[in-house]
C-alpha cells in the first residue's frame, strides 16, 4: 500500500467489520511523508487564494469573496490537522504535533495548547 492509498474497494459497505480492521490498519500509525504532503497540499492553497483575495480586492470585492470563501475551505481543513495534532495523531513526535499544531494555531485563531487540554477533557467525560 502506497502513502497514498485509499482503502480497497474490499471494504465496501457490505464488508464484514474484521474486513474494515484489516483495511485500515495502514492508517493506525502517522506517516511523515503522508502528514507533509497533507500539509502542503492545504498550505500551498490557502496562500495562493489567500494573495489571490489580496490581490483581487483593487479589482472586483465580488471576485475577493469568491477566493475568500475557497480559502476558507482550506482552512477548515487546516483545523482538522491542527485537531489530529491536539490527539498526537498526526506526527509519531508528540513534540511535531506540538510545535504544527502551534504554528496553525496562528492561522485558525485558535490556542492550540488551550484547546487541547479542554477538547480532550470533552474525550475524557463524553464516552469516547
Amino acid at each position: 500500500m502506497t502513502y497514498l492509498a485509499t482503502p480497497q474497494s474490499a471494504a465496501s459497505s457490505h464488508a464484514p467489520a474484521r474486513d474494515w480492521v484489516k483495511v485500515l490498519a495502514g492508517y493506525r500509525e502517522p506517516s511523515m511523508v503522508r502528514s507533509l504532503f497533507e500539509l502542503a497540499v492545504t498550505m500551498v492553497p490557502i496562500l495562493i487564494l489567500g494573495g489571490a483575495a489580496v490581490w483581487s480586492t483593487s479589482i472586483s470585492y465580488w471576485l475577493t469573496v469568491l477566493f475568500s470563501a475557497a480559502a476558507s475551505g482550506f482552512l477548515v481543513r487546516l483545523f482538522m490537522i491542527q485537531h489530529d495534532c491536539s490527539h498526537g495523531a498526526f506526527f509519531k513526535s508528540k513534540r511535531a504535533n506540538d510545535w504544527t499544531g502551534r504554528v496553525i494555531s496562528v492561522l485558525t485563531l485558535t490556542p492550540f495548547d488551550l484547546w487541547k487540554r479542554s477538547h480532550n477533557v470533552h474525550h475524557s467525560s463524553q464516552g469516547n
